[in-house]
């Protein structure tokens, strides 16, 4: 395929993208510009695939978005039987568990009994 008929099939071009100049030169908003030609490019190819997946026979793959557990609420796993606070026992160790632990308890001793359906373990299929 030419050089010409690239360009003229397709509204970006790398020279439009990636400038012969070294990157390191350019201003914050022309990388940033950049950045957003290249993201559309990407887009456009991507439309482009996914529409000759579909002329195949093929299914489109589900875009999924990265799933993040930070702030995900759990269920607490230690007690404190006298002041009800509790842990999930993650992250750092809450501060009345390292007190107790400090002056001699065990950790195992805040442990909260698991319902017996959840106490169960999942077999995996074979």
């Amino acid at each position: 395929m030419s050089k010409a008929i690239y360009k003229a099939e397709r509204p970006f071009t790398l020279e439009s993208i990636m400038p012969s100049s070294n990157i390191k030169n350019l201003s914050v908003p022309q990388l940033l510009a950049m950045r957003s030609d290249i993201d559309r490019l990407l887009q456009s190819k991507r439309s482009e695939l996914q529409a000759q997946l579909a002329q195949i026979g093929g299914e489109a793959v589900a875009t999924r978005r990265a799933g993040s557990i930070k702030g995900t609420k759990v269920a607490p796993k230690y007690r404190h039987p006298k002041t009800g606070e509790t842990w999930s026992g993650r992250g750092g160790t809450a501060g009345w568990l390292a007190r107790e632990i400090k002056a001699g308890r065990k950790k195992e001793d805040f442990l909260i009994a698991k319902p017996a359906k959840a106490a169960k373990k999942r077999g995996r299929a074979k």
